[in-house]
Formats: C-alpha cells, sequence, structure tokens
C-alpha cells in the first residue's frame, strides 16, 4: 500500500482508540502497527523490536526518567514548593503561567509534568479547572520552542538549513510572539500582581539551581543532556543527603513501567515514518494534486509533527525535504523557512501523541477533548497570525 495513505490510516486509528478511551501507549502502538504491516508486511515487527531496543530510545526513555527524578525530588525536597511560593508572591495568580514558561528554558522529553508538578497547589488554591490546567501548563511549557537553541529541533535545523542560530531566531521570533499573545488571551482572567521582593526572587534563584546549572552547563560548556540531568541530581542529591527511604520515595515515583511503554510506542512510530518514506510520498501527492507548494509544505510539516509528536521529527524529517522552499546558506528564504517551523511546531502541539500534552492531561485527570476546546482555537489563531506574517513578507 501506498505509504502515505498508510500513514493517515494510522493516524485515524490511533485517534479513534483515545476516544475509545483505549490507552495511548497501546493506541500508538496498534498505530505503528498497522503502519508497518500495510508497508512492510511482517517485517515491521522486526523494524519494531529494533527500533525499541535501539540506543536512542532508551537514552530517551533514561532522560524521560531523570527529568522525572529531577523534577519530584525538588518537590520532595521542598524546592517547588519554595519556588512556587516565592512566585506567586511576586505575581499572584499568574504565576501558574510564569513556571511553566520558565521551565520552558530547558528542553526534555515529557518536562511539562515537572512544572505541572510545580503548579498543582496553586492551581487548587486558585480552582482552576483540570482541563485549563492541562492547556496553561502544555502551552506555556513549550513558547521558546521556535527561538530558543537548546532545543535540539532548532539544531537539526541549524544543520539542515546551514545558516547562524540568529538567522534562524529572526526567522521564527513571530512563532513565539505570536503564541505568548495567545496565550496570554486565553489566561487574560489571571491577573498579574507584581510586588518587587528581594527576598523571593533569591529564592527563586535558589529553588531552580539544579535547572539553572543545566541550562548553563548545555548552553556554555556545551554538555550532553543527559550528562548534565545526571550531574545536576546528583548535586541535588549530595546537597539533600536523602537516605534510603528518601530515594526509595522518590523512585518509586518517577520509574513508570506506562510512561516507558509510552516513549517506546512514540519513537516506533516515528521511526516506521522515518523508514517506509512515508513523508516524502504524502509530499510527492500534494505535489502532483497541484497543490500551491506553500500550502503543501506547511501541510507536510505540519502532518509530520502531527503524527509523531516530537519537536525534533519535522525538522529531520519535513525540513530535509523541503529545502528547495526553505533555501539554505546564501539561498535562505526567512518567510519560508517560518511557515515550515510554525507548522511542525503547531502540528507537534496538538498532537495527542506528545508527551508532554498526555503526561500533563493524565497528571491532572483532565479531559483531552475539553483541553483541546482550549488548545484547537490558539492554534488556529497562531496559524493565522503566521499566514499574515507571511504573506506581509512576500509582499515586501
Amino acid at each position: 500500500m501506498d505509504s502515505s495513505i498508510a500513514m493517515v490510516i494510522s493516524i485515524f486509528v490511533i485517534l479513534a482508540l483515545i476516544r475509545l478511551k483505549i490507552n495511548i501507549s497501546i493506541s500508538i502502538f496498534i498505530g505503528a502497527l498497522i503502519l508497518g504491516l500495510l508497508t512492510m508486511g511482517f517485517e515491521s515487527f522486526i523494524r519494531i523490536a529494533f527500533i525499541i531496543s535501539s540506543l536512542s530510545t532508551i537514552k530517551i526513555v533514561v532522560i524521560v526518567l531523570l527529568a522525572f527524578t529531577l523534577g519530584y525530588s525538588m518537590e520532595y525536597f521542598k524546592l517547588l514548593e519554595k519556588l512556587a511560593l516565592s512566585t506567586q508572591n511576586m505575581v499572584g495568580s499568574f504565576s501558574v503561567a510564569v513556571l511553566p514558561a520558565l521551565l520552558g528554558f530547558l528542553p526534555m522529553p515529557g518536562g511539562a509534568l515537572i512544572s505541572a508538578v510545580m503548579i498543582k497547589d496553586l492551581v487548587k488554591e486558585y480552582n482552576i479547572n483540570p482541563d485549563v490546567a492541562t492547556y496553561i501548563n502544555h502551552w506555556f511549557r513549550h513558547l521558546w520552542v521556535p527561538v530558543w537553541p537548546l532545543f535540539p529541533s532548532f539544531i537539526i535545523a541549524l544543520a539542515v538549513v546551514e545558516v547562524n542560530y540568529i538567522t534562524v531566531i529572526e526567522a521564527t521570533y513571530p512563532i513565539t510572539i505570536a503564541s505568548i499573545v495567545v496565550g496570554l488571551y486565553f489566561i487574560r482572567n489571571l491577573k498579574i500582581k507584581f510586588k518587587w521582593n528581594s527576598n523571593d526572587f533569591k529564592q527563586i534563584i535558589f529553588s531552580l539551581y539544579p535547572l539553572i546549572l543545566i541550562t548553563s552547563l548545555v548552553l556554555f560548556v556545551r554538555l550532553d543532556l543527559f550528562v548534565t540531568l545526571l550531574l545536576s541530581l546528583l548535586i541535588l542529591f549530595i546537597h539533600k543527603r536523602p537516605n534510603f527511604n528518601d530515594l526509595k520515595v522518590i523512585f518509586k515515583k518517577t520509574i513508570d513501567v506506562k510512561l516507558i511503554i509510552l516513549v517506546m510506542a512514540v519513537m516506533s512510530f516515528k521511526g516506521l515514518i522515518e523508514e517506509t518514506n512515508a513523508a516524502l510520498t504524502f509530499f510527492n501527492h500534494l505535489n502532483a494534486a497541484n497543490i500551491p507548494i506553500p500550502l503543501a509544505a506547511f501541510l507536510l510539516s505540519f502532518m509530520i509533527g502531527f503524527a509523531t509528536g516530537i519537536e525534533m521529527s519535522y525538522t529531520s524529517i519535513a525540513l530535509p525535504l523541503l529545502t528547495a522552499f526553505t533555501g539554505i546558506s546564501t539561498t535562505f528564504t526567512a518567510q519560508n523557512f517560518m511557515l515550515v517551523i510554525a507548522a511542525g511546531f503547531l502540528g507537534v502541539m496538538v498532537s495527542p501523541l506528545h508527551l508532554c500534552l498526555v503526561l500533563t492531561t493524565e497528571y491532572y485527570n483532565a479531559d483531552l477533548r475539553r483541553v483541546y476546546s482550549y488548545l484547537n482555537p490558539s492554534i488556529l489563531i497562531v496559524i493565522t497570525i503566521v499566514s499574515i506574517v507571511y504573506l506581509m513578507f512576500l509582499r515586501v
């Protein structure tokens, strides 16, 4: 079967299973199997086994577990409680958006769960609906993805289009500005009550020191994220000196079999999309149908982001296929690049396979369908703003 048709079928199956309240991990695995069986036959079982056991998948699983261990350790040692309190003192209820935005500078798979843990008491205090809390945490956690050089998707994009990071930021900043504006609009009822207090500010810095350490090591020392997470966690443990019972409580919370299966399922689906060339076939069909190239590029990048739920997917799969559209090096075209990145970013943001969205929804016991009642309009507004900016660029 045509791989692009198989990809579309598998996506619809995943969405249908999720709607039937089948576990997200099982739904994605079934979707991956359908994609594989329709394109590769029974060989897909071997490919999935290879992907699951690959070093890259294992590393992502470990990074996710380390990230959660760090988050829960910061919670267990009351760092998050102090951070939340100091932030709340300075900006009031608006802190439920500020805290995810602060942690958004630290890229990590499923990282929204850390901020979800941080603001859970504030969500209860201000009686914020679980669906709204999920939207706020998910949206503000990802504001910086298009412009922050620490994100793997950003780094891959640099390598593909062969320009420096300033050039990329100059092309993609409208996406982040639009996302900020839309996010602020949807939380306009959260009143900002700014009150400067040096002690609160110092407490915020102290509470964030494990994350500040990670960001510094990644940005300035250029250490691998796995190493920096491990080092930061080790320093935190040396500082707090947890006993055996402390570690038992922390690891009992962070070693989650369902989470491990979920990561493996997402990686399997992503890997099969790459191996079956479903993305390239999909783009070729769009071209053959005489669909305008900008629209075809947007749809391809959006589809890849939506299908995988991983930021790296649209820069590592879609972007290399679209360099004739975006240009590289001296032929780089900012508005075309912005369109491709915006499409992939928004596809990931609205994807039910996005670990951050799924994990936050589960953490707050929210209804994913109601979360989409906030998420979908936000995505559409950002798409509208980006489209306007794109057309303005064309007229210049």
